[in-house]
């Protein structure tokens, strides 16, 4: 059939599902199923030794070698996402490989509003040029999206699985999933299964993605599928009343009692869970531990939910559910202008600006306020979000935004002085939010906190309010519901949530820790695919040089991933960043800058708990530069956290904290901090060198920058009787891909087979 036959079948086949059922020919349903095709987002499943990834980062044009087109005609890459034809079915199956029957596929949802009847979505068991197999759309349906499972068979469409399922336009970073399991084709969004049938008409095959039109999807991934789900639980304590949970955003979980709960999804291997408190009970706050992570092969019974009376034990809800008209005696307009109830949900008056702060009962100055995104699509320049420490007519205080900003959708942080706006956060970018998103403001201390669904993604800080209420505030008249807001409980010290997986098998994600700056972090986690035979699992932890993902001095994880070091040496590579320059160190001047606390207390403790396989993982260090010199005080002050440390080409002689100016001085805090607990003197070895005398557990070298320090730290270590190897000096650059790491890989491997045997 030609692409105008199939645009002009959609749109038929689209006007009949708005009416009554009836009994259709065999050419039309198929042919109204290729247009009722929709995309499923999800998370990936557990698979088996053969998996494959994409991250389409490369110059536009063809998928490129691995991947094979299927007969209608192949996707592109365009501005690193993949994208098809517009009024055609397009599609690749990825050839690079061959699988099992048990095969999974998924993508990342990036263009949330599609046009018309475009659809794009994952497939399995693809095969005969892509014309026989099972997909999974997400299909725009002229604005009332769905997600749908289709067979085609022999080129023609026909759907399976008992119907559409209904979504409101899906986020950017929402993924969609296909597996096929024996018998069992099911399709998921981000981890939960939707749609689920039985069907046998194909075995073999491969995963790919098809598309109708030219929306767009990035980062997919594929491979063998176990089939196996598991649920999510944990404990809740300290509880008075019902508490509702949510994972995921959704799958509500009202929770009564004290003790172990379960949510009722089951999710697959490898997806993503984030459990979050939708309502909390009356007089009480709950907060999450433990809520985020990534399903492995086993049930999760560690999340931890902890409830308490707040400051002043208040708590502040509405649901709005009331008649129309103003938000009543509970609220207090703000001088520019009321909210109002229309149908059962709040919104304000269209080109102005309006407001309302609970006035029912008095807060601390640490609170915060949350709300439910209920109008996904503004237009123009509207916006609307929660407020906290609104005061003075609400001409003061913080506001969180979901900016339509013409079309181009975005969250940031406000604050309001005297009337005046003043931006205080960077942008974070999003696609319209789904109906029933969570936007929360929390201000503790001097520390304001925006989250979406109960994830950070953005925190700043400003000591400009104390006191005030919480409310909410909008610009135009778009809709919100179900609010929330009251005495908000310290951030959670420790808090990582996945984000995504990258085409060489990189996991990134997003680590919040008051012992880490402020704002999000970024943690990157590398495993091995095909470890080698008979190698021992282990951690070793990259410690970068400089703040964030900066790579003046090369990429730690790119070297390590070009040596296939996580391979080679059975390693899960782990590694942070941080909100400053690094020196590893706890800084008593600033509370944020915790490096050494966080390193041992807070991120050693949840990989150990989140990535191991065996339980008897060591914890391997390598740095270089700031990095090695940390390497060292690290080792030598834990040695029961870390087994082995390498260093090299580092500053071990310097005497100040002031050595490098405002650099180190920041990480030190102090000269007398540094002094006493961090600089490598005679002292400071000689009363931690105890667990080094007689197993090798340290490697040094240097060239360059600071060979003469690394020398002299040398003879320290042999005066002082510490076992230890050293790098016959060499010439190379100042860099992680200079050519050391290699020498002190090997080793770290070699002192770690010396100390199991």
């Amino acid at each position: 059939m030609s692409a105008p036959d199939v645009g002009d079948q959609m749109a038929r086949s689209l006007a009949a599902r708005s009416k009554p059922r009836v009994r259709w020919s065999l050419g039309l349903v198929l042919l109204a199923c290729l247009l009722a095709v929709t995309q499923l987002a999800s998370v990936s499943t557990a698979s088996a030794a053969t998996t494959a990834s994409d991250d389409f980062n490369r110059a536009d044009g063809g998928l490129g070698p691995n991947w094979t087109d299927i007969s209608d005609g192949g996707l592109a890459i365009s501005s690193q996402l993949v994208t098809g034809t517009a009024g055609q079915v397009t599609g690749d199956m990825w050839s690079a490989q061959a699988f099992g029957s048990d095969q999974y596929s998924q993508d990342e949802v990036t263009s949330t509003q599609l046009a018309g009847g475009q659809w794009i979505g994952p497939g399995v068991r693809l095969q005969n040029g892509g014309q026989d197999g099972y997909v999974g759309f997400y299909y725009w349906n002229f604005g009332s999206p769905e997600l749908m499972l289709f067979k085609r068979s022999g080129g023609g469409w026909a759907e399976i699985g008992g119907g559409a399922y209904p979504v409101s336009p899906l986020a950017a970073g929402t993924m969609i999933e296909l597996t096929a399991v024996g018998s069992k084709i099911s399709l998921l969004l981000n981890g939960t299964a939707v749609i689920s049938v039985t069907d046998t008409s194909f075995t073999g095959g491969s995963p790919g993605i098809v598309a109708y039109g030219n929306p767009t999807a990035d980062n997919w991934s594929g491979g063998n599928a176990s089939g196996a789900t598991f649920t999510v639980g944990g404990t809740v304590s300290g509880l008075s009343g019902t508490v509702v949970l949510q994972d995921n955003g959704g799958d509500d979980l009202s929770v009564g009692a004290n003790g172990s709960f379960t949510f009722a999804r089951a999710l697959a291997g490898g997806a993503a869970y984030n459990v979050t408190v939708k309502t909390n009970p009356a007089g009480q706050a709950c907060t999450v531990g433990g809520g985020s992570g990534t399903i492995g092969s086993a049930n999760v019974t560690s999340v931890g939910v902890t409830c308490g009376t707040g400051p002043t034990g208040t708590i502040a809800s509405d649901d709005f559910n009331r008649p129309d008209g103003a938000l009543g005696p509970s609220w207090t307009d703000i001088t520019d202008g009321g909210l109002a109830i229309s149908s059962q949900v709040v919104t304000g008056t269209a080109g102005a600006v309006r407001g309302d702060i609970w006035s029912a009962q008095g807060f601390s100055s640490d609170q915060y306020s949350q709300v439910e995104v209920t109008s996904t699509q503004l237009t123009g320049g509207q916006w609307i979000g929660p407020g906290v420490r609104l005061q003075n007519g609400g001409q003061n205080g913080y506001v969180g935004l979901y900016n339509w900003n013409n079309g181009s959708p975005q969250l940031s942080v406000f604050k309001r002085s005297g009337g005046g706006w003043a931006q205080i956060s960077s942008v974070y970018p999003v696609s319209p939010l789904a109906a029933g998103t969570t936007l929360k403001l929390s201000a503790v201390g001097s520390v304001i906190s925006f989250l979406e669904n109960g994830i950070v993604i953005i925190q700043v800080t400003d000591a400009s309010f104390t006191g005030g209420a919480p409310g909410i505030v909008s610009f135009g008249n778009p809709t919100a519901d179900t609010w929330s807001g009251g005495n908000a409980p310290p951030p959670p010290k420790f808090q990582a949530t996945y984000e995504s997986t990258d085409s060489n098998g990189i996991d990134t994600y997003q680590v919040l820790s008051t012992d880490n700056g402020y704002g999000p972090q970024q943690l990157r986690v590398l495993k091995p695919a095909n470890p080698a035979p008979g190698v021992a699992h282990n951690f070793l932890f990259v410690l970068p040089v400089e703040t964030g993902l900066g790579t003046q001095f090369g990429d730690g994880m790119q070297t390590m991933l070009g040596l296939n070091a996580q391979n080679q040496y059975n390693l899960t590579i782990i590694e942070p960043t941080f909100g400053s320059s690094p020196w590893y160190a706890d800084n008593p001047a600033d509370a944020n800058i915790q490096y050494e606390t966080y390193l041992t207390q807070d991120l050693v403790p949840w990989v150990q708990s989140h990535l191991s396989t065996s339980g008897s993982e060591q914890n391997w260090l390598i740095g270089f530069s700031k990095s090695g010199y940390g390497a060292q005080d690290l080792i030598l002050k834990h040695p029961d956290v870390f087994t082995l440390a390498a260093s090299w080409d580092f500053p071990a002689s310097m005497t100040s904290y002031s050595a490098f100016g405002a650099d180190s001085e920041s990480g030190y805090g102090t000269d007398a901090n540094f002094q006493a607990s961090y600089r490598l003197t005679t002292a400071f070895v000689d009363a931690r060198k105890a667990p080094f005398l007689n197993q090798n557990r340290i490697w040094i070298g240097g060239y360059g920058d600071y060979q003469p320090d690394d020398a002299a730290y040398d003879a320290l270590l042999t005066s002082e009787g510490i076992a230890h190897s050293t790098e016959t000096p060499t010439a190379m650059a100042h860099r992680w891909d200079s050519g050391w790491v290699p020498l002190a890989l090997a080793a770290l491997y070699q002192d770690s087979t010396s100390l199991s045997s």
